[in-house]
């Protein structure tokens, strides 16, 4: 299965199936390093997005929301590296995000921190990955969270990449 076989199953037609697919595309292509292919699959999921309405962009399992979009957005241009769209995203993102939800806000958080590394401030990236960690119930310090901490901890060294190790230990 190639990463855009999920999007062509969901169909041409507008629908958050198919927006969600091409969200959850330019990410993989992003995190494989096909930037061309990323930023295409953006470009797919931004289309999408502005032409879903009703159901189709209601907050439900099936619907694409606007703070879904935001979300992916975030993930999408932090992992190509384009820190000025993914700061808009984050932005966008907490804006819509009216639930106090943990996961949400955390995963924005990683990003940001990923985004100052990118922007040349490792240690103000290590220090808000892990003092977003830190203030995690036990329950969060898996899956997504901690994947992206990681990740941002392979791109650290010296004492930003201890700080933030010492808080994924």
């Amino acid at each position: 299965m190639t990463p855009t076989h999920p999007r062509h199953q969901a169909g041409a037609r507008p629908s958050g199936s198919a927006a969600l697919a091409a969200a959850v595309n330019a990410r993989a292509l992003a995190a494989i390093g096909d930037f061309p292919g990323a930023r295409r699959a953006v470009d797919d999921v931004r289309t999408l997005a502005e032409q879903l309405d009703g159901p189709e962009s209601a907050d439900t399992w099936f619907g694409y929301p606007p703070q879904k979009h935001a979300v992916h957005l975030s993930q999408a241009y932090t992992l190509l590296g384009d820190t000025r769209a993914a700061y808009r995203a984050q932005d966008d993102a907490l804006a819509l995000t009216s639930s106090p939800s943990v996961m949400t806000r955390a995963l924005i958080a990683m990003d940001t921190a990923a985004c100052l590394r990118v922007d040349g401030d490792p240690g103000e990236a290590a220090a808000m990955a892990a003092a977003v960690y830190d203030r995690l119930p036990p329950a969060y310090r898996s899956g997504l969270v901690h994947s992206r901490a990681q990740l941002l901890h392979r791109h650290l060294d010296g004492a930003p990449r201890r700080l933030l190790g010492d808080a994924l230990a």
